[in-house]
């Protein structure tokens, strides 16, 4: 198959949708399909790995929104200014349900007669509620748009409840992936921390620093927790207040803020720590540090918000509290630092549904199924 991968949101924006569009672009190429990624018009960064894996990235000239880093001059122009650019694609497979080139995308490819797919990774608050079919009426080009998807993937089953509210489109629920051969549990975690110049047990948090990822919280909850570090990876608008926060808190020396890491580095932070956490505030649709964390064999302490309960719950992988509940997120945190038998036991629970369902090598095959069920009705 020939298959263009279409999004705003691929590099330099950091984030989930330009993870998984990067990973599915190189899985569905070692299975022998001819892969496109289709973006605005800027420098990725993973030009030469592309190119290295013979895997063409298509640039969509215009005016990218420095703000939401959207093309903005394709939010005005036709469908039909992307034809020349998707023609010679069976797939056109967009990501992302509320940004320009994915919409006009899916729209290009069902007029030119191709198999329209798009991945949703995103909810809002209130996700189930009613209200939003209410909104969902107030913005009908969204609706418009979606009609002409042949099916619509969603990473996760709060994904689908928020993206149903907007269109009838078949919706089918494949999570997100995880490279499990990168990210494992096979690491000699004291030769790690020591690398790093850590001692003892390490809390680790992987995310963006911004409030509604809930690093606040962690550190407020941390600080009253002792004999271990944390580590907290990440970059964004709150970094700031977090270090003088972490100073107030007089845990400045037990906290290791490593700012924005390469994703080589990635598996051996994981490797080394003991515990995971991500404090979400607002709804998630996935979370896909989780699965990472999951693959290193690590237990997961989350907030029961969005998408992470499917995860944590039908895994048995970790501990879930109430957003922005620090007494609840240090008593769950404790209790996994004082128990070593229960975090290994969550730990290869994570580590076998990750094997099971969530590895790239699982997750690739059903989309790859999907494509060929939608080109055989058409």
């Amino acid at each position: 198959m020939r298959i263009a991968l279409v999004s705003d949101w691929y590099y330099p924006k950091i984030g989930g949708v330009a993870s998984h569009m990067h990973h599915l672009a190189l899985k569905l190429k070692e299975r022998g399909h001819d892969v496109a990624i289709v973006t605005n018009n800027r420098k990725t960064g993973k030009e030469k790995e592309l190119g290295e894996k013979g895997i063409d990235i298509i640039k969509i000239p215009g005016v990218v929104s420095p703000i939401i880093e959207v093309n903005v001059s394709y939010s005005l122009k036709s469908t039909k200014e992307l034809n020349g650019f998707l023609k010679a694609f069976d797939v056109i497979h967009s990501h992302h349900a509320f940004t320009p080139l994915a919409l006009k995308a899916a729209k290009a490819g069902r007029n030119m007669n191709k198999a329209t797919v798009l991945t949703t990774h995103s909810i809002s608050f209130a996700h189930e509620s009613k209200l939003w079919e209410a909104l969902g009426l107030t913005f009908p080009v969204f609706s418009k748009y979606l009609r002409y998807l042949h099916k619509i993937i969603a990473v996760s089953k709060a994904a689908r409840a928020f993206i149903e509210h907007f269109t009838d489109t078949p919706v089918e629920v494949i999570p997100n992936g995880v490279d499990d051969k990168l990210f494992t549990p096979n690491w000699n975690k004291e030769e790690l921390k020591a690398q790093f110049g850590i001692e003892g047990k390490v809390v680790l948090y992987v995310s963006r620093m911004s409030y509604r990822k809930g690093p606040h919280v962690l550190l407020n909850a941390f600080s009253k927790i002792e004999d271990a570090t944390l580590i907290m990876v990440g970059s964004g608008e709150i970094l700031p207040f977090l270090k003088a926060q972490a100073k107030f808190l007089g845990i400045e020396d037990r906290v290791k803020f490593m700012g924005y890491v390469e994703s080589a580095t990635l598996p051996r932070i994981f490797g080394m720590a003991d515990v995971f956490v991500l404090p979400s505030i607002t709804a998630e649709a996935f979370g896909i540090v989780i699965l990472e964390a999951m693959a290193s064999g690590l237990p997961v302490v989350a907030t029961n918000v969005g998408g992470i309960p499917e995860i944590i719950r039908e895994s048995e992988s970790g501990l879930l509290v109430s957003p922005g509940n620090e007494l609840e997120l240090r008593n769950a945190i404790e209790k996994l630092l004082l128990d070593d038998d229960l975090r290994e036991w969550l730990g290869n629970n994570g580590r076998k549904a990750v094997e099971e369902k969530y590895s790239w090598d699982k997750v690739v095959g059903r989309i790859e199924k999907t494509y060929e069920e939608v080109l055989s009705i058409m």
